[in-house]
């Protein structure tokens, strides 16, 4: 810790003998340690006080982190964010804003989804001379193909 060694410290203890004396050496020494002691004390007492103030704080952080957890599952509202998930897929379709006059939501069209004919199994297999002939028949007027 202060790198001292033996020689320092006989140095030390020479003097301290030759200004306290002999007779009230073991006094002062014992002082020492008491107020040594004190100090560690007092030391270990500040870095607890300062621990604990740590872990209300972490405490307190969290609690608020859980109080808001729960107040976002208290305004949860599946319907509500549906149906407002729907009012916005609406607008982005129709090119309105959301700002938009509610009459002028009654009379927009909802959007229209662009279905695709199922393909039919003979268009796709190498029966392509009969999937023409029932193309070309459903292009024919029916009074001709009842005087076929």
């Amino acid at each position: 810790m202060f790198d001292i060694g033996w020689t320092e410290l006989l140095v030390i203890a020479s003097v301290a003998i030759i200004v306290v004396g002999p007779k009230d050496l073991p006094r002062m020494l014992r002082t020492l340690g008491q107020t040594m002691g004190k100090m560690r004390r007092m030391s270990r007492e500040f870095q607890s006080t300062f621990n604990d103030a740590l872990r209300e704080a972490e405490q307190q952080a969290d609690i608020a982190d859980m109080k808001k957890q729960v107040e976002d599952v208290a305004n949860f509202n599946p319907l509500g964010d549906l149906k407002k998930s729907i009012e916005e897929d609406a607008t982005k379709a129709t090119g309105k804003s959301k700002d938009a006059e509610p009459s002028e939501k009654a009379e927009a069209e909802p959007p229209k989804a662009e279905v695709e004919a199922p393909t039919k199994p003979a268009e796709t297999t190498s029966n392509a001379p009969v999937a023409e002939a029932t193309a070309k028949s459903d292009s024919k007027p029916a009074t001709e193909d009842v005087k076929a």
